[in-house]
């Protein structure tokens, strides 16, 4: 006896979407949190382009439309507001340490709340990943 799944090819491009945006706020966090520990240790690290101000501006140009356009089609999907709230949150944090980074926050704050948007951005994204998967996996009525 086979088993029919509903086939919802928005539910399919936003889990690429999700899982793009994992992958991209994992980079941002492990940069965040490493390179100042890789600078401490050996000062040529900080000459690359992770140092870089155009680095940090390439990933928030990345992160912010990946991460909108995978929570609108995950909401429309599933109308699960906890990663709404999560990645909202995140996307918040790190767009604000990204404008206050220039003016108020230097150094190992903006580093940390940086770091703290990656990870309810990551969480926001995990939530729609997974909410995705277990629409898709019902059973059609």
């Amino acid at each position: 006896m086979a088993v029919v799944f509903k086939s919802n090819p928005p539910a399919k491009s936003g889990a690429v979407l999700d899982r793009m945006a994992i992958c991209v706020s994992a980079a941002c966090l492990a940069q965040c949190l490493l390179l100042p520990a890789l600078v401490v240790l050996t000062p040529l690290v900080s000459v690359g382009f992770l140092a870089d101000e155009l680095f940090h501006l390439f990933l928030l140009l990345v992160i912010v439309p990946v991460s909108l356009l995978a929570f609108a089609l995950g909401y429309r999907t599933h109308r699960n507001g906890r990663m709404l709230v999560l990645g909202g949150i995140g996307l918040t944090l790190v767009v604000g340490a990204a404008v206050l980074e220039a003016t108020f926050l230097h150094g190992l704050a903006a580093a940390l709340v940086t770091s703290l948007g990656g990870l309810f951005l990551i969480a926001g994204h995990w939530i729609n990943l997974r909410q995705r998967r277990r629409v898709c996996l019902q059973p059609p009525r």
